[in-house]
């Protein structure tokens, strides 16, 4: 089963984006090694199981540097949780999405597996796979 799981937004500094931002609690807060980038994760007010994530490059080595540089702080990418690989391999080829990288252990949640793709126009579409 496919859900919404988060959404995703570069930030140029989360510590200074948070104190504006509209959130519950803060669940999880990491350096990951791999993005070279600060990841944050907030639990919505509205009840729900649908998450915001905070993304700080942290050098240009940063997979998302390139896009701070050019559009500041901005919305990025949704985030869906998929139950297996294989489910998301017949999402993306129904789809025709493109895949970027993965899937890779994700620091931010419990080194779960993580793919990111290119949708057709283009936007990032990020997949959490469960199992």
């Amino acid at each position: 089963m496919i859900t919404l799981h988060h959404t995703g937004f570069i930030v140029e500094n989360i510590d200074e984006y948070e104190k504006k931002m509209f959130y519950e609690s803060k669940v999880n807060d990491v350096i990951d090694k791999l993005q070279n980038a600060r990841l944050s994760l907030y639990k919505n007010y509205c009840n729900s199981d649908v998450y915001i994530e905070l993304i700080q490059p942290l050098s240009d080595e940063a997979f998302t540097m390139n896009a701070l540089k050019k559009q500041g702080n901005h919305f990025n990418h949704f985030c869906y949780s998929v139950d297996t690989r294989e489910e998301l391999k017949e999402l993306a080829a129904k789809a025709k999405l493109i895949e970027i990288l993965g899937p890779v252990p994700a620091i931010l949640f419990d080194n779960k597996k993580v793919a990111f793709y290119y949708g057709r126009n283009r936007q990032v579409i990020e997949f959490l796979i469960q199992n």
